[in-house]
């Protein structure tokens, strides 16, 4: 199984919700990070996640900063996750599983 880095807290990356993203410099991407404090201090959250739109992954994957569109729809997915009792990141059965919007 390839590795994909570790995230800020130094917690292995997977594959993410939409397994491997082609990045414009030819390199991938799986998760990309974020901080946000939902009330018990700043919790990492992914921001590829399956309510982005293409254009949102798109920019992302370009490298530029996320939006502020981009940080609340990731911020929505991540606080519906952990109020359904699930991990903020793809679960083994979920890697891989989304694909990119057509737009």
């Amino acid at each position: 199984m390839p590795e994909y880095g570790k995230r800020p807290s130094g917690a292995p990356k997977s594959r993410g919700f939409f397994g491997e993203l082609k990045r414009p410099d030819g390199s991938v991407s799986t998760e990309l990070t974020a901080g946000f404090d939902f009330g018990d201090g700043e919790e990492e959250v992914p921001l590829l996640v399956p309510t982005l739109t293409k254009s949102q992954i798109t920019h992302l994957l370009s490298g530029k900063n996320p939006t502020d569109d981009i940080y609340e729809a990731a911020s929505q997915f991540a606080l519906a996750r952990k109020r359904a009792g699930m991990p903020y990141y793809a679960t083994p059965e979920e890697e891989g599983l989304y694909k990119v919007p057509a737009k």
